[in-house]
C-alpha cells in the first residue's frame, strides 16, 4: 500500500490567536507505510477517517475546514481541501448535552475534593467552550476560538468576566503549565462561577430542544 502523509496546523496560530500560552496543533492524515509519528505532538488520523468525519458533519471537520493550512504533502495534493465542504452539523443537542456533563462531572468533582483544583477548573473550561463551540455551531457560526464562550454570552454574561478568566487561566495552567499559580481567593471565585454557567448552558440547551 502506498504511504499516503498530510500534515496540517491549525487552530490558535491559524486563527491569528497566538499568546504566551498558546501551542502549535498539528495534524497528520497517514495512511499505509510504517507510522513513526509522536502522538504527544500530533493529532493522528487516517485518511478513511478524515472522510468519515467530513460525511457526518463533526465539529471537528468543520474546525479543519475553516482553518487548517497544510503544512506538509507526500503526493503533493491538498486532502482536506479536496474534501470540500463537510455535510450539514446536525447533532448539537447532543453534544451539548455531552460538554455539559463533562462541565457538571468537573463541578461534582471539585465541590468534593479541592486537591486537584485546577484540573477540575481546566476540565470545566474545557467543557465550557466546547459547548459553545457546538451551539454555535449548530446556529450556523462556527467558531472554535478560545473566546467562543464569551462570543455566545454577548453583552449580557452570566458571569463576571475576571471569573471567566481565572476559569481560562486554569486550562492553560493543567493543560501547558503556563501562568502564575491561582490564589486561594482566585479559586473561591471561580467555584462561586461555576452553578452560574452551569445554569446559563442549561438553560440554552433547553431553549435549543424547544426550538426557540
Amino acid at each position: 500500500m502506498t504511504h499516503l502523509l498530510h500534515i496540517y496546523v491549525f487552530g490558535s496560530l491559524c486563527r491569528g490567536e497566538i499568546s504566551p500560552g498558546s501551542d502549535v496543533d498539528l495534524l497528520a492524515i497517514t495512511t499505509g507505510g510504517t507510522n513513526e509519528l509522536s502522538r504527544s505532538m500530533f493529532s493522528i488520523y487516517s485518511h478513511s477517517k478524515v472522510k468519515r468525519i467530513w460525511n457526518e458533519g463533526n465539529p471537528f471537520a468543520w474546525h479543519l475546514h475553516l482553518e487548517a493550512k497544510m503544512v506538509y504533502s507526500r503526493d503533493g495534493s491538498d486532502f482536506v481541501q479536496a474534501l470540500g465542504t463537510p455535510a450539514s452539523y446536525t447533532k448539537a443537542i447532543d453534544d451539548c448535552e455531552r460538554f455539559l456533563a463533562i462541565f457538571r462531572q468537573s463541578r461534582s468533582s471539585v465541590a468534593s475534593d479541592r486537591s486537584s483544583i485546577v484540573f477540575d477548573l481546566s476540565a470545566a473550561f474545557l467543557g465550557l467552550r466546547n459547548f459553545c463551540s457546538c451551539y454555535m455551531l449548530g446556529l450556523g457560526v462556527p467558531d472554535f476560538s478560545r473566546g467562543v464562550a464569551l462570543r455566545l454570552m454577548g453583552d449580557m454574561p452570566p458571569v463576571d468576566l475576571a471569573h471567566y478568566r481565572i476559569l481560562e487561566r486554569a486550562r492553560l495552567l493543567s493543560t501547558r503549565g503556563h501562568g502564575a499559580p491561582l490564589a486561594a481567593a482566585e479559586e473561591d471565585r471561580a467555584l462561586e462561577a461555576l452553578p452560574l454557567l452551569e445554569n446559563w448552558m442549561a438553560e440554552l440547551l433547553q431553549r435549543k430542544k424547544d426550538g426557540r
